[in-house]
């Protein structure tokens, strides 16, 4: 693959992320929510609440820490950052068995640093690339991000089998991986210059009254996937019956459709408009919403799953390199800072709200019905500011 070292290694921190958003995220913290901390008096809305104060806590440390990236040594606050997070990840391995009600604080700690981190991570994609090849590289470390799933995902499963569904060992796994090809991430970009001096007299790529549009429509867009994600597997369980096998199933063969998918997203924006391109990811999930919610068989679930590894990538990679390619790379810390407050900041309400509705429902149904929505929004704001928008970066 003709890819520059660079961003070979820089794409491996979205490998490495990856086993995080997955496993933690996605799999084994949602069952654990919904089983054992259950049992002890939580109910659906505890998941959301602690993603909700986590993402709150975390946008506001990567806007400071972005900040302060962009004048310092970037790749050294990046490293602390990822070093305290696998901290936390190792800690709530241990709870899981011996302090189960500390998980939910602990999470809230992990993940405001594990967003932090990826603020951080994005950031450094305007030093390695350019407005054409932004796009490309984004998909490729995208998509690769979900081999790194993969392949967390398999030895979680394997462990799983030997010890038991929610052994501190197997959490523990995750912790592991994820350190260990961060730090392989960081090695490989030692070499590269990741900091540049404010030019006070440089203007603005777009107005800024176009920038906070586009970042709410970012906004919007980032704000429901990331709901999907948190709660699929608690709606996977509830509403459709599936064990925890089938739920890991279905999630490993999102990531197998995913890289080459996402990949492929990101080369094709040399032929395609990459508005179209998102137009097109964002119709995939309403397809995927429609089906999800009429109670689908199995050979209907695995269409499902099909358009959701199409989509699931795609949609975020396009919105993470659009951005890059109109803000000034001397303050990208600070861009990608506001980036991940605009694109989670919803995620700190989200969630909560997503979790009452479900509990008082009793349905997830209509709620995701109400996502799809908020999707065409942003798209359409997206849409709106762009068409206008001339690139100077090269």
């Amino acid at each position: 693959m003709s890819l520059p070292k660079n961003v070979w290694r820089w794409a491996f921190y979205d490998f490495a992320n990856s086993s995080y958003v997955l496993i933690f995220q996605a799999f084994l913290l949602p069952a654990f929510f919904s089983t054992i901390l259950f049992s002890k008096g939580y109910s659906l809305s505890a998941w959301g609440i602690a993603n909700g104060i986590s993402t709150a806590i975390g946008i506001l440390l990567a806007i400071m820490l972005g900040k302060y990236a962009d004048k310092y040594n970037r790749l050294k606050i990046f490293k602390w950052i990822i070093l305290t997070c696998f901290t936390g990840m190792a800690t709530m391995s241990l709870f899981v068995e011996v302090f189960s009600n500390g998980v939910f604080y602990l999470f809230i700690f992990t993940n405001c640093l594990f967003i932090t981190s990826l603020s951080l991570s994005d950031s450094i994609l305007p030093y390695i690339s350019d407005k054409k090849s932004a796009y490309e590289y984004s998909g490729f470390a995208w998509g690769f991000g979900y081999l790194g799933g993969i392949a967390s995902l398999i030895v979680v499963v394997i462990l799983q089998k030997i010890f038991s569904e929610y052994s501190p060992i197997v959490f523990f796994s995750v912790a592991i991986f994820y350190l260990c090809f961060s730090l392989y991430a960081l090695n490989g970009l030692k070499d590269t210059e990741l900091n540049e001096p404010k030019n006070e007299n440089k203007k603005d790529i777009i107005p800024k009254k176009q920038k906070i549009s586009l970042l709410i429509g970012y906004w919007l867009i980032s704000e429901s996937i990331t709901v999907i994600i948190l709660f699929f597997s608690i709606f996977a369980a509830k509403e459709l019956g599936f064990s925890t096998f089938k739920i890991g199933v279905s999630l490993l063969l999102v990531q197998l459709i995913g890289f080459p998918a996402t990949w492929l997203g990101g080369k094709l924006t040399k032929r395609f408009n990459n508005i179209s391109l998102l137009g097109l990811s964002i119709l995939l999930w309403g397809v995927v919403i429609a089906l999800m919610i009429t109670n689908p068989s199995l050979i209907t679930f695995a269409f499902i799953v099909f358009l959701t590894g199409l989509t699931i990538g795609n949609s975020q990679s396009i919105i993470r390199a659009q951005y890059s390619t109109v803000i000034n790379k001397s303050e990208s810390g600070y861009q990608f800072g506001i980036y991940a407050f605009i694109s989670q900041a919803a995620t700190s309400i989200g969630p909560i709200f997503y979790g009452i509705a479900s509990d008082s429902l009793g349905s997830q149904k209509v709620p995701m019905i109400f996502l799809f929505v908020l999707m065409i929004i942003g798209f359409i704001i997206i849409r709106k500011v762009m068409k206008n928008v001339k690139l100077e970066r090269t």
